[in-house]
C-alpha cells in the first residue's frame, strides 16, 4: 500500500493494490474516463480494466480524466500512447470523451488517424448497448465485460502496431477476435431515423457477440481509493453481475445477463482488505440483496470491525434481520426502486414491487432507526397517465406515515427507452410533457410535510435517448454539440426528433442490432407484448433455462421457449 499526496497536477490517492510494471513497454495505454477523476475512481469497471492493462507483460497504462486531461502517472498527452481506452459507461459521457480527444491532440474521427496516430478503443456498458453514435470516432469497440476478451485484443493491438491505420482495421475485423467490432467495415446506409442497410466488408462478421465473465470471475473493486470519489472513499467491491428480476425498462436486466452471483469465498480476502485498510465498504451489484449470502456477507463485515453500505435494496427481500444489519453497518437512508406509483404501470414495467412492500420497507426502517427513505420513480412511462403520478403522490405521502417521522424524498427521472430491452421499440416522452408531469408530482407532493421530490432534467434526459438510441446519422450533432455545448439546436432538429419522438416498428432494422449475445429480438417481442397485458416478465435463472437465448440450454432439459419454462 502506498500513499500519493495531492498535487497541483496529482490528485491524491491510496493505491491499495496494483501490479507494477514488467518490463519493456511493448504497447503504451491512456486509459480514459471522460467525466471527473472522483467519478472515475468510483467506477469499478474503470479500475478493473486498469488493473487488467497495468498487469499485462510489456504494458503500460496510465489514466486521465475530464478534470486531468494530461495522464496522472505521467503528466503525458494522449497523443503520446499508442493506445487511447475511454471507458463510456454513461451516454452523457460522449461529448467530454471527444473533448478530451481533441485536447490530448489526437483526431477526432477514425478515418483521419494514421499509423502514428493512437488507437482509439471503446468500451463500457453504454457503447456494449449501442456503439453506433460514436462509430465514427472510435476505431474499435469491445463489447462486454473486459474480463472475458480485452487480452486477446490487446495482443493483437501490440503484435500489429506500426501497420498502417486501414490495414490495421481491416486486419482487426478479419480475424474476428471475439467481442471487437471495428465500425468502419461495416457499410451503413440511414435515413430519417431508420437503419436501410449494414453490410460488412470482407471477413467481418455480420454481427459481434458481446462478452460476459463465467463465475467466478475476479471481483472488480477499489484497486485505487480516492477521498474525492462519489462514496467518499468507501472500498468498493462488486459482488454481482446481471440482474434476475428482468424489469422491462432495464439495460442491467437484460443486457447484462446472465444474473451471476460470486461466491462467499470469493469475496472473503477482499472483505478483509477492504475492512483492514479503509474501514467502510459499499457493496456493488444490480441485485446486491438478492446475494444468496446477502445476511452472511453483511455479518462477516461487521465482525471484521468495518461498516457497509448498499446503492439500493429491494423492499420485497427485507425484514426485521436485513435491516438490522443495514443499520449496524451505518446505512442512513434506506432506497427503494419503485419506479412507478399505481400497480397497474408496474405491471407493465415488470416490476415486483407492490403497495404494501413499500409501506412495509418503511415500518422495518423506523424500526431500525432509518427516518429516510428515498423512492426511486420515473416519469413519461409507456402508458402512464395523471393517474399514476396521483398514485405515486399518495403511497410516498403513506410511506412518511409508516416511517412514524423523519424525510421521505421521490427521486423522479424521464424514462429512456435502452436498447436490448423490451421497450426499445417506445418513443420517448417529448420535453414539455415531461416537465408538466414532473410539475404535477411537485405540485401533489407540495404541500406534505418532509415529502419532497428531486428530478432529473428533461433536457439531459432526452440528449441521453438521442444518444442511447441514435444511429451513425447523429455523429455529426454529437461532433457539433461537443465542440458548442449548444444542445437545443440539437433536440430540435429533424435528425433528433426522429430518433426520440418515432415509435419503432418491431420488425425494422435498429442501430444497435450489430451487437448480440443478449437477450433475443424474438423473447424481447414476446416480453412487449406480455408488457402490454400487464403479465409478469420472466426471470432471469441461469442454468435452468434458455427462454432468452443468452444461455445454452440446460443437459436434458427440453427445448421450449414457452413463458413457463421459467417458472
Amino acid at each position: 500500500m502506498s500513499t500519493r499526496p495531492a498535487s497541483l497536477d496529482r490528485p491524491s490517492e491510496q493505491v491499495l493494490e496494483l501490479p507494477g510494471p514488467a518490463g519493456a513497454v511493448d504497447l503504451s495505454c491512456a486509459l480514459v474516463y471522460p467525466n471527473r477523476h472522483g467519478l472515475g475512481m468510483a467506477n469499478l469497471g474503470f479500475q478493473a480494466v486498469f488493473a487488467l492493462l497495468s498487469g499485462l507483460p510489456g504494458s503500460l497504462c496510465h489514466r486521465a480524466f475530464s478534470d486531468y486531461p494530461r495522464t496522472v502517472e505521467a503528466g503525458r498527452a494522449l497523443r503520446d500512447y499508442d493506445l487511447v481506452a475511454l471507458s463510456l459507461s454513461f451516454e452523457g459521457d460522449y461529448p467530454e470523451a471527444l473533448r478530451l480527444l481533441a485536447a490530448g491532440g489526437v483526431a477526432l474521427r477514425s478515418e483521419a488517424r494514421g499509423s502514428r496516430d493512437p488507437f482509439v478503443l471503446g468500451g463500457g456498458v453504454a457503447v456494449t448497448l449501442n456503439p453506433e453514435p460514436l462509430a465514427p470516432f472510435l476505431d474499435a469497440v469491445f463489447l462486454g465485460e473486459a474480463e472475458a476478451g480485452l487480452l486477446p485484443l490487446h495482443a493483437f493491438l501490440r503484435d500489429h502496431r506500426g501497420l498502417p491505420r486501414p490495414e490495421l482495421l481491416e486486419a482487426l475485423a478479419d480475424a474476428r477476435v471475439p467481442g471487437v467490432y471495428v465500425p468502419s467495415r461495416y457499410d451503413v446506409a440511414e435515413a430519417d431515423g431508420r437503419v436501410l442497410s449494414r453490410r460488412p466488408q470482407g471477413k467481418a462478421p455480420e454481427t459481434v457477440a458481446r462478452r460476459w465473465a463465467e463465475c467466478p470471475w475476479d471481483p472488480a473493486r477499489t484497486r485505487i481509493s480516492t477521498p474525492d470519489d462519489a462514496f467518499q472513499g468507501a472500498y468498493l467491491l462488486e459482488i454481482s453481475r446481471g440482474c434476475p428480476h428482468a424489469c422491462r425498462f432495464c439495460a442491467a436486466g437484460h443486457a447484462t445477463r446472465p444474473a451471476r452471483f460470486l461466491p462467499l469465498e470469493t469475496l472473503e480476502p477482499f472483505l478483509r482488505l477492504g475492512a483492514r485498510e479503509v474501514g467502510r465498504l459499499g457493496l456493488v451489484g444490480a441485485a446486491v440483496s438478492d446475494h444468496p449470502r446477502f445476511k452472511e456477507l453483511a455479518e462477516a463485515i461487521l465482525d471484521l470491525g468495518a461498516g457497509f453500505t448498499v446503492s439500493s435494496f429491494r423492499a420485497e427481500n427485507l425484514d426485521e434481520e436485513v435491516l438490522a444489519l443495514l443499520a449496524r453497518g451505518g446505512l442512513k437512508t434506506l432506497t427503494v426502486a419503485l419506479e412507478a406509483g399505481s400497480e397497474r404501470l408496474r405491471r407493465r414495467l415488470g416490476k415486483e414491487i407492490g403497495r404494501d412492500d413499500v409501506l412495509r420497507a418503511a415500518r422495518l426502517a423506523a424500526g431500525a432507526g432509518l427516518h429516510r427513505l428515498r423512492i426511486y420513480a420515473m416519469v413519461g412511462l409507456p402508458g402512464e397517465a395523471d393517474e399514476d403520478l396521483g398514485a405515486l403522490a399518495e403511497l410516498a405521502t403513506e410511506a412518511r406515515s409508516a416511517l412514524g417521522g423523519g424525510t421521505v424524498t421521490v427521486s423522479a427521472a424521464p424514462f429512456v427507452p435502452k436498447a436490448h430491452t423490451p421497450f426499445q421499440w417506445e418513443t420517448m416522452a417529448p420535453e414539455p410533457l415531461l416537465r408538466s408531469r414532473i410539475r404535477l408530482l411537485e405540485k401533489l407532493l407540495g404541500r406534505r410535510t418532509a415529502v419532497r421530490v428531486v428530478a432529473e432534467t428533461p433536457k439531459w434526459s432526452r440528449v441521453q435517448g438521442l444518444l442511447a438510441r441514435g444511429g451513425r446519422s447523429i455523429a455529426p450533432l454529437l461532433e457539433q454539440a461537443a465542440a458548442t455545448g449548444e444542445w437545443r439546436a440539437v433536440l430540435r432538429s429533424a435528425e433528433a426528433r426522429a430518433v426520440l419522438d418515432r415509435e419503432r416498428d418491431v420488425d425494422e432494422a435498429l442501430p444497435w442490432d450489430v451487437v448480440t449475445g443478449g437477450p433475443s429480438t424474438e423473447h424481447l417481442r414476446r416480453e412487449r407484448a406480455a408488457s402490454l397485458r400487464g403479465e409478469p416478465p420472466v426471470p432471469c435463472r441461469p442454468g435452468r433455462c434458455s427462454v432468452c437465448g443468452v444461455c445454452p440450454l440446460p443437459q436434458g432439459a427440453p427445448d421450449d421457449t414457452s413463458r413457463s419454462v421459467c417458472s
